[in-house]
């Protein structure tokens, strides 16, 4: 299946991003394509979904019946919101509560109100797109930049594999030294340690405290990405991850997010210089379907983001 985000672009200063007005629930399941999602709000639900973990809790493809995610816990999972000191709450997004909404027979809304301390309103676009996408628009507003004191404010997300053979994820890179492009698998062996991929071109120089306490996002790999996109790998199948954003993106991972046999395959959206009260927002796709080859999935990207 193919899951893409799409590039954040500045939205002028507006009201709430509350879309209130579609069917609510805690939890929906949509099947379109080759794949059936299940999405839900920040509630627990019985019998496995544990509170505090948004997004997608469960994900199959008509050829694997499998879930891809951990049950307990959810993919694309909204986690942190951090400005480089040490979090009070590091876990703000799970303890405040989100309402879920289905906007039609492809399409829910994942929305935030304003959080409690960094005073962050969010909404997030879930699209199924035949045969094995998910597009996916996410949009916030800071509406009080006291907690992001440092010049930037960043967001990361969370994907908890269930058991995959291969922990590693894959993506175009330059190495630490070399010019020309190769494609690079990669692996953390221990959580927060070489956790964070950037971008050829990142060269910001965020503060992080001495005591910051969300590790993945502060330890960084000498890998460069090279294209804003990469992959894992799960029995016969590829997930791949398709960014699109005037912001910064960066890659992360953990060999053990999810539990001993369960790796994070993760993600961070990193806004420099934010503006109170204006909107920004990155693109995504989401791709989930039996693997073919890297260069399908450098391809699958090319068409996107030509599209």
């Amino acid at each position: 299946m193919a899951l893409w985000i799409a590039g954040s672009c500045s939205l002028k200063h507006g009201r709430t991003l509350d879309p209130s007005g579609p069917e609510m629930a805690s939890s929906f399941k949509i099947s379109m394509g080759d794949l059936t999602a299940g999405f839900v709000d920040n509630s627990a639900i019985p019998p496995f979904h544990r509170a505090g973990y948004n997004g997608l809790a469960s994900l199959q493809h008509r050829l694997d019946d499998s879930t891809f995610f951990v049950p307990q816990y959810a993919g694309f999972n909204l986690e942190h919101i951090f400005g480089g000191d040490s979090l009070i709450s590091l876990f703000e997004l799970r303890r405040h509560p989100m309402t879920l909404y289905r906007k039609s027979d492809s399409e829910v809304l994942l929305y935030q109100t304003p959080t409690p301390i960094s005073r962050v309103e969010s909404l997030t676009a879930f699209k199924l797109v035949p045969p094995h996408y998910i597009d996916i628009r996410f949009t916030c507003q800071l509406n009080d930049l006291s907690f992001f004191r440092h010049g930037y404010a960043g967001l990361f997300w969370a994907s908890y594999i269930q058991a995959p053979e291969d922990k590693k994820i894959y993506f175009l890179s330059t190495g630490s030294l070399s010019k020309g492009e190769s494609w690079i698998n990669t692996y953390s062996e221990t959580h927060g340690v070489n956790s964070t991929h950037r971008g050829r071109k990142d060269d910001h120089q965020l503060f992080f405290a001495g005591n910051f306490n969300a590790s993945l996002a502060s330890h960084f790999s000498r890998f460069r990405f090279v294209q804003p996109f990469y992959f894992g790998l799960c029995r016969k199948m590829v997930f791949a991850q398709l960014f699109d954003s005037k912001e910064i993106i960066r890659f992360s991972q953990s060999p053990t997010g999810g539990g001993p046999a369960n790796p994070a395959w993760d993600f961070q959206y990193i806004i420099p210089e934010p503006k109170a009260g204006k909107r920004y927002s990155f693109k995504a796709r989401l791709i989930y379907k039996p693997f073919v080859s890297a260069e399908d999935i450098r391809l699958e990207y090319v068409k996107w983001k030509a599209g």
